[in-house]
């Protein structure tokens, strides 16, 4: 807990507000400060975390399930290859599709969404052979996805992302004959003008998203992918130093500065530093795989295994992706290897598979509170008036976002006051929760509102409080001195009135 304490007098009409923490004073002269700190506890906050993948064929209609009820996040892979053949998906595999997203909605779980003609990992063969199907089943399907994320009080929608374009091995936009750039332009369009934009698509390469998000001419700068329809997955995080073909072979150095440049595959270095700065406010994430990341024996040595992937590289990669989901089944060998090691972590010992769940996506701290006071000039009412300044006591936050990604949903941060355990009110801080960037420090203020004041005698606690803004859910702050309770990083203060009259 964190305890203010502020005592306000007012004599011969002047006020002095004083403010201690730990013997701290804050008069008119002095601000006042304390620094927070962050735990290393678990927070369940939605967008962001673990998954388990959930397959359902349209054609077979089946019990519906959860397996890891804790996890925030489910991957629904929906297989539509019995209807490869025919341009209209069955009104009863329709209906199928939507209570499955019904169900999981009902669940609260944020959906990740894939819808494939492909589960064996032979995309030609299983997709259809005309463009045209698949458009087809796109605007079926994308006109009930559009009906879920539409703002329904009782049932908001939580489809946070679409992985793919439907075609290609396993849905992950490779062995397919609809991959040009012709035809990906052609198959985002339809997605995106079924679902009215409402649900971004998420492509596998930096280099599809950009040949889908580039201005038409070459003088134009590539727009922020964040200010588009388009986000990145990858399934075969450190699968191998190109991730299996995410990234290519070629120096961005090397190119010439022109449209064509951006429409290649560049180094893996350069691809992670374009993800950092492009994807920042994006919803990224995916799959490890073994490779750069297996545990390989030691010739000659079998009691010490060789890792072959630095720690410190898994972690600086993950944040340059902007990660906020990953597999918590695959692939296992990487799982286990990250469940077996341990680091510390502000002074506590934690395996490095728990510091990855607890910093996939964001992940804030108020870090420093500072109350300050304020003097301005005061506007002229009439030109008799004479300019007098006046003052006001400001409250500032400064947060840190020490995850490995931005929120991505719309959030409200705001001001609880409660007066007496019992009078309660809210006042909303103008700020934006998506903006608070990773690994960056953000700073928000708003005034020491007049109604902390209005009694003579008042015991006050004020919140800092985050709520995502289509439900009203509380999202978890990573300070030691969050209240769960009330939901909010707690600010207890004193208040007390000494009148004494003005002597005359």
């Amino acid at each position: 807990m964190v305890s203010f304490f502020m005592e306000k007098k007012i004599s011969g009409g002047k006020k002095v507000i004083t403010w201690l923490k730990k013997h701290l004073a804050f008069d008119k002269n002095k601000d006042a400060d304390i620094q927070l700190k962050e735990s290393t506890r678990a927070l369940k906050n939605p967008g962001c975390g673990w998954y388990h993948i959930y397959t359902f064929d349209l054609s077979k209609e089946n019990f519906l399930y959860i397996d890891c009820e804790e996890e925030e996040l489910v991957l629904l892979l929906i297989d539509i290859h019995a209807f490869r053949g025919c341009e209209q998906i069955p009104k009863e595999a329709l209906e199928y599709f939507s209570s499955i997203l019904t169900f999981f909605e009902q669940h609260d779980k944020g959906i990740i969404l894939r819808i494939v003609y492909d589960t064996k990992g032979r995309g030609m063969e299983n997709e259809p052979s005309s463009i045209k199907i698949v458009k087809s089943h796109m605007k079926q399907l994308g006109s009930i996805i559009c009906e879920h994320m539409s703002k329904k009080e009782s049932l908001p929608g939580k489809i946070l992302v679409h992985q793919g374009l439907f075609v290609g091995s396993w849905g992950e936009m490779h062995g397919s004959k609809f991959l040009s750039e012709a035809r990906m332009k052609e198959l985002s369009d339809t997605f995106l003008e079924a679902t009215k934009g409402s649900c971004p698509i998420a492509v596998r390469k930096p280099v599809q998203l950009r040949q889908l998000s580039c201005q038409k001419t070459a003088s134009s700068p590539l727009q922020n992918a964040s200010n588009t329809n388009f986000t990145l997955f990858n399934d075969a995080i450190f699968g191998s130093e190109t991730d299996l073909g995410t990234y290519g072979t070629i120096l961005k150095s090397a190119l010439s500065e022109n449209s064509e440049r951006e429409k290649t595959s560049w180094t893996r270095e350069d691809e992670l530093s374009w993800q950092q700065s492009f994807m920042q406010q994006s919803f990224c994430g995916g799959e490890v795989l073994g490779g750069m990341n297996t545990v390989s024996e030691s010739p000659g040595n079998t009691d010490y295994p060789q890792r072959t992937l630095d720690w410190n590289q898994v972690v600086a990669d993950l944040a340059k992706m902007h990660v906020s989901y990953l597999n918590s089944i695959y692939s296992k060998e990487v799982l286990d290897d990250w469940k077996a090691h341990r680091i510390m972590w502000n002074g506590e010992e934690i395996s490095e598979y728990d510091y990855i769940g607890r910093h996939m996506g964001y992940r804030f701290t108020v870090t420093h509170v500072k109350i300050s006071r304020v003097s301005q000039k005061k506007k002229k009412q009439t030109q008799s008036d004479t300019q007098s300044q006046i003052s006001k006591n400001v409250i500032t936050f400064t947060i840190k976002n020490t995850g490995f990604a931005n929120l991505c949903e719309e959030a409200v941060c705001r001001l609880i006051l409660i007066e007496n355990n019992e009078n309660v009110k809210a006042f909303e801080i103008k700020s934006d929760p998506r903006t608070w960037n990773s690994g960056t420090d953000t700073v928000i203020e708003s005034p020491i509102l007049q109604e902390v004041w209005t009694q003579q005698s008042q015991q006050t606690k004020l919140f800092l409080q985050l709520i995502r803004k289509k439900d009203g859910r509380i999202i978890e702050w990573a300070n030691e001195e969050y209240d769960h309770k009330v939901g909010g990083v707690m600010m207890e203060l004193e208040v007390k009135y000494e009148i004494a009259h003005e002597n005359t």
